[in-house]
């Protein structure tokens, strides 16, 4: 019986951890590592389903584009005329980049064809994320985060939303704090990093570094404008 009694409290004590880390209210929050998770995204991504890929891997080779490094969430299809008034078929496909099995935030391709043509250069190679010499393993916690974004939150809403009895969603990224001089072929500077939201809705959230919990970027539901910390 005493043995029975110890599983059951096992099975009990691994349903909750798979539900999530509950801290402060009566919210929790959960972990979600897919790479193409909807990364800050302001808008719905259509489901990308076996068929997109097998159709998308077949453009890539066909265009003799590798897909190493690339996690595809999304395509779409369409007819429009060309620049010489004929009506072409073209297709976009949209990629997050991973490295160490972690998404690198901001820094998506998009390939986009024409009859089956990419009909533009190839990335360049400052889009391109090169090695990451970081590991992928979390410093902070769950219930940490939770507790950081609840009081940035408090913080920085025009009114209290309630977001401490929210399931948020956590998910953690490679963040390249010198994205702004990408363009330019800048020195990349990648830290580990976490995006946080609540598990149904794109705001409020934000990006957190791993290793102090510091704010990199956070945007409020209720606030007329970004706010960046």
């Amino acid at each position: 019986m005493r043995k029975q009694a110890i599983l059951i409290l096992i099975l009990i004590l691994f349903a909750a951890c798979k539900k999530g880390v509950n801290s402060s209210g009566i919210g929790s929050i959960i972990l979600n590592q897919s790479p193409t998770a909807n990364s800050g995204a302001t808008f719905v991504v259509p489901p990308f389903t076996s068929q997109d890929s097998l159709t998308v891997q077949q453009l890539m080779a066909s265009n003799n584009l590798s897909t190493n490094g690339f996690a595809f969430y999304f395509y779409e299809t369409y007819n429009a005329l060309d620049q010489n008034n004929q009506m072409g078929f073209y297709q976009i496909t949209e990629a997050r980049q991973v490295r160490n099995g972690l998404p690198v935030f901001f820094e998506d391709i998009t390939f986009p064809f024409e009859n089956g043509k990419l009909n533009e250069p190839p990335p360049a190679t400052q889009f391109l994320v090169g090695t990451i010499t970081l590991d992928n393993k979390p410093s902070l916690g769950l219930a940490t985060l939770r507790d950081i974004f609840i009081n940035m939150d408090n913080a920085n809403e025009a009114r209290k939303i309630g977001i401490q009895d929210s399931t948020l969603v956590a998910q953690l990224g490679y963040y390249n704090l010198n994205i702004n001089q990408q363009a330019a072929g800048g020195t990349p500077a990648y830290i580990k990093a976490w995006y946080v939201h609540p598990a149904h809705a794109a705001w409020p959230f934000g990006y957190f570094r791993d290793d102090s919990g510091a704010a990199i970027n956070f945007q409020p539901y209720t606030h007329s404008g970004p706010v960046t910390p």
